[in-house]
């Protein structure tokens, strides 16, 4: 294998991990949420450690959510929002009091 070649396999490789480095759910969760869930937004702001993650889960799959968010979030997108807002859950290991800047 030629050395250029091996090169450009490994930085493919990190370029493909390196949402997960960066905080990828974390992210998503204020780029898709953020937008409506500030102070002064449409709506309250979403603070991970208000729910355990049980309860985070039961909010999304019972459609407790008051809009839409279908039409805005694709399945991936909901499944690292998910995932972050469990993560960062009041029972977690890691809690986060406050996600989204104001």
């Amino acid at each position: 294998m030629r050395p250029y070649l091996f090169y450009a396999i490994i930085l493919l490789a990190l370029a493909v991990s390196l949402p997960a480095w960066a905080g990828g759910d974390e992210a998503i969760f204020v780029q898709k949420c953020g937008s409506c869930h500030t102070k002064g937004g449409d709506a309250s702001p979403v603070n991970p450690a208000d729910k355990a993650g049980v309860v985070w889960k039961k909010y999304f799959k019972r459609g407790r959510h008051p809009g839409d968010l279908s039409t805005s979030i694709n399945e991936g997108e909901m499944s690292s929002i998910l995932g972050y807002l469990q993560e960062h859950a009041a029972d977690s290991d890691h809690p986060v009091a406050a996600a989204i800047p104001k």
